[in-house]
Protein backbone atom coordinates (compact mmCIF):
# COMPACT_ATOMS: atom_id res chain seq x y z
CA UNK A 1 0.00 0.00 0.00
CA UNK A 2 1.32 3.47 -1.00
CA UNK A 3 1.86 6.27 1.42
CA UNK A 4 -0.91 8.58 -0.53
CA UNK A 5 -2.97 5.55 -0.07
CA UNK A 6 -2.34 4.68 3.39
CA UNK A 7 -3.16 9.13 4.26
CA UNK A 8 -6.38 8.84 2.48
CA UNK A 9 -7.28 5.87 4.99
CA UNK A 10 -5.93 8.02 7.43
CA UNK A 11 -8.07 11.09 6.59
CA UNK A 12 -11.52 8.93 6.06
CA UNK A 13 -10.64 7.93 9.76
CA UNK A 14 -10.46 11.03 11.05
CA UNK A 15 -13.47 12.38 9.03
CA UNK A 16 -15.55 9.64 9.87
CA UNK A 17 -14.65 10.43 13.88
CA UNK A 18 -16.92 13.56 13.03
CA UNK A 19 -19.95 12.18 12.35
CA UNK A 20 -20.10 8.42 14.03
CA UNK A 21 -17.01 7.41 16.99
CA UNK A 22 -17.56 4.14 16.09
CA UNK A 23 -16.80 3.95 12.43
CA UNK A 24 -17.28 1.73 9.97
CA UNK A 25 -13.91 -1.16 9.53
CA UNK A 26 -12.44 1.10 7.08
CA UNK A 27 -9.08 -0.67 7.22
CA UNK A 28 -10.24 -3.80 5.31
CA UNK A 29 -8.01 -3.39 2.54
CA UNK A 30 -4.80 -2.09 4.41
CA UNK A 31 -1.96 -3.97 4.60
CA UNK A 32 0.48 -4.23 7.63
CA UNK A 33 2.90 -1.01 7.23
CA UNK A 34 -0.93 0.94 6.09
CA UNK A 35 -1.97 -0.05 9.52
CA UNK A 36 0.91 1.12 11.22
CA UNK A 37 0.82 4.54 9.72
CA UNK A 38 -2.84 4.79 9.86
CA UNK A 39 -2.51 3.84 13.74
CA UNK A 40 0.43 6.54 14.53
CA UNK A 41 -1.53 9.35 12.77
CA UNK A 42 -4.72 8.36 14.89
CA UNK A 43 -2.97 7.89 17.78
CA UNK A 44 -1.40 11.25 17.84
CA UNK A 45 -4.88 12.77 16.79
CA UNK A 46 -6.31 11.06 19.71
CA UNK A 47 -3.70 12.54 22.06
CA UNK A 48 -3.25 15.79 20.87
CA UNK A 49 -6.93 16.88 18.76
CA UNK A 50 -6.84 20.57 21.14
CA UNK A 51 -3.60 21.34 20.63
CA UNK A 52 -3.74 20.83 16.30
CA UNK A 53 -7.15 22.42 16.80
CA UNK A 54 -6.18 25.63 18.37
CA UNK A 55 -2.99 25.58 15.89
CA UNK A 56 -5.44 25.66 12.79
CA UNK A 57 -7.91 28.46 14.63
CA UNK A 58 -4.56 30.97 15.08
CA UNK A 59 -3.64 30.24 11.60
CA UNK A 60 -7.16 31.07 9.61
CA UNK A 61 -7.76 34.07 8.96
CA UNK A 62 -11.87 35.48 8.55
CA UNK A 63 -12.67 31.95 9.66
CA UNK A 64 -13.54 29.75 12.42
CA UNK A 65 -12.38 26.33 13.26
CA UNK A 66 -16.49 25.94 13.21
CA UNK A 67 -16.92 27.46 9.83
CA UNK A 68 -14.69 25.18 7.99
CA UNK A 69 -15.66 22.31 6.16
CA UNK A 70 -15.01 19.08 8.30
CA UNK A 71 -13.68 17.65 5.05
CA UNK A 72 -11.08 20.86 4.98
CA UNK A 73 -10.84 20.44 9.02
CA UNK A 74 -9.94 16.63 8.10
CA UNK A 75 -7.03 17.26 5.68
CA UNK A 76 -5.40 20.01 8.08
CA UNK A 77 -5.49 17.76 11.28
CA UNK A 78 -3.66 15.60 8.99
CA UNK A 79 -1.37 17.12 7.41
CA UNK A 80 -0.60 19.19 10.98
CA UNK A 81 -0.21 15.82 12.86
CA UNK A 82 2.51 14.81 9.84
CA UNK A 83 4.59 17.46 10.06
CA UNK A 84 4.35 18.24 13.69
CA UNK A 85 4.21 15.14 15.38
CA UNK A 86 5.34 12.24 12.34
CA UNK A 87 7.98 14.70 11.02
CA UNK A 88 7.49 13.62 7.50
CA UNK A 89 8.80 15.96 4.79
CA UNK A 90 7.02 19.56 4.94
CA UNK A 91 6.55 19.43 0.45
CA UNK A 92 5.12 15.98 0.99
CA UNK A 93 2.68 16.67 3.13
CA UNK A 94 1.51 19.89 1.68
CA UNK A 95 1.09 18.14 -1.91
CA UNK A 96 -0.72 15.23 -0.59
CA UNK A 97 -3.09 17.69 1.62
CA UNK A 98 -3.71 19.76 -1.25
CA UNK A 99 -4.52 16.08 -3.29
CA UNK A 100 -6.93 15.22 -0.67
CA UNK A 101 -8.39 18.39 -1.32
CA UNK A 102 -8.75 18.71 -4.74
CA UNK A 103 -10.37 14.45 -4.22
CA UNK A 104 -12.27 15.48 -1.83
CA UNK A 105 -13.48 19.55 -1.68
CA UNK A 106 -14.74 21.93 -3.14
CA UNK A 107 -12.73 23.65 -5.57
CA UNK A 108 -11.58 26.37 -3.49
CA UNK A 109 -9.95 24.31 -1.12
CA UNK A 110 -6.55 23.18 -2.39
CA UNK A 111 -6.28 26.94 -2.50
CA UNK A 112 -7.47 27.17 1.60
CA UNK A 113 -5.65 24.01 2.53
CA UNK A 114 -2.27 25.81 1.07
CA UNK A 115 -2.53 28.76 2.43
CA UNK A 116 -2.91 27.80 6.21
CA UNK A 117 -0.73 24.83 6.10
CA UNK A 118 2.06 27.40 4.72
CA UNK A 119 1.50 29.89 7.75
CA UNK A 120 1.14 26.91 10.03
CA UNK A 121 4.92 25.34 8.61
CA UNK A 122 6.42 28.61 9.32
CA UNK A 123 5.34 28.49 13.24
CA UNK A 124 6.07 24.56 13.59
CA UNK A 125 9.04 24.07 11.82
Amino acid sequence: MKRTDMRELAFKTIYSRFFNPTEEDVYKNADKEGLEFTSQILSNFAEHYLEVNELISSHLKGYTIERLYKIDLAILILAIIELKYIKNPKEVVINEAVELAKKFSTDKSPKFINGVLADVVKDIL
